[in-house]
């Protein structure tokens, strides 16, 4: 018997038409869905950078607990005297001198208070390398060490280029960045070296005691002298991170570095604004504003457009004017 095959046509192909149009539908389809994808990353990384800040107020909490007091911002000579900055500490200066002059001047170092707090984030092996006989540039290879609570993962999860590594103490460094800073408060903290980026910094303001916020130099405040109440003061907050690479602009550059004090580690909110450009303020990379932790542990998201009366006095702890985070965000 001969089998034959089915007559009939077989199936149809796209047309060219028809392939463009599904093309288009799925290009569609892709635009919509994108945003929505990175949305969801940028929720998860902000998430994230909370938890990472969440921990080292937590951590702050602990070591207060543990010592009564904060730690010092800064172990740093005292009433270092310039003809631009009288009574000016210099923590960068201090932190980046060779083995050489540092033995000779027996000066304190100009390392930050993340270095006291280690040992409450797990971080006691780190400690534990510390050589206190030395500044931070003796202590290079550890002052290097990433440690990835410190990134927020909205701007980096290390060192990322040139440029972060000109915000660095030596720029040869190739780790050991942070991303968030403790509250100097509501003082115009720091100087702007014209053609430096050491920022030396000093109590400035008619009343440091009162404006001043819960990190000093060389001393530990305690959380009883928080006058205007833990939920109303700012503890830390992410800091901005600017990499002015122009010898003209060297004021406005940022410094970076967990372990060496000044700002690199502080911030300020004298400029009664947060993204603003300069390195005194705290700022990030979120859209929007910025993460911040207040001294009660908890953790909230200062808007771009924050009350300019308000936020300066969350942090100053002892103005006597209470002030809160829902005023601010206003």
């Amino acid at each position: 018997m001969v089998h034959t095959l089915p007559s009939g046509r077989g199936r149809p192909a796209f047309s060219l038409v028809e392939l463009l149009v599904v093309i288009a539908i799925v290009g569609v389809l892709v635009a919509l869905l994108l945003p929505a994808v990175q949305s969801a990353r940028e929720a998860a990384r902000r998430t994230t950078c909370s938890n990472n800040i969440r921990q080292l107020a937590l951590s702050l909490l602990a070591y207060e607990s543990s010592q009564g007091r904060l730690p010092a911002a800064t172990l740093v000579e005292s009433g270092t005297n310039t003809t631009a900055c009288v009574g000016c500490w210099n923590p960068w200066d201090e932190a980046g001198q060779g083995s050489a002059a540092y033995a000779a001047s027996h000066k304190a170092g100009g390392t930050s208070w993340v270095l006291e707090i280690l040992p409450h984030i797990d971080q006691t092996s780190i400690a534990n390398q510390w050589n206190w006989l030395t500044n931070v540039r003796g202590n290079a290879a550890v002052a290097q060490t990433d440690i990835a609570g410190f990134y927020c993962p909205s701007r980096r999860s290390g060192v990322r280029s040139a440029d972060d590594n000109s915000m660095l103490l030596d720029s040869s460094w190739v780790g050991g960045g942070i991303d968030y800073a403790g509250c100097y408060g509501q003082l115009d903290g720091f100087h702007d070296d014209a053609t430096t980026e050491q920022h030396r910094f000093v109590h400035r303001g008619s009343n440091p005691q009162v404006l001043g916020g819960p990190f000093r130099a060389n001393t530990g405040v305690t959380l009883a002298a928080i006058r205007d109440g833990q939920t109303n003061q700012i503890l830390l907050a992410e800091a901005q991170r600017l990499p002015v690479t122009t010898a003209a602009a060297e004021s406005a550059k940022s410094q970076d570095g967990w372990a060496v004090g000044g700002a690199a580690t502080l911030f300020t909110t004298v400029s009664a604004a947060i993204n603003d450009g300069h390195f005194e303020s705290a700022g990030s990379e979120h859209s929007g504003g910025a993460t911040i932790a207040l001294a009660d542990g908890s953790v909230r998201f200062l808007s771009d457009s924050i009350n300019s009366t308000v936020y300066p006095l969350l942090g100053s702890m002892a103005d006597g004017q209470i002030a809160s985070i829902e005023q601010a965000n206003q």
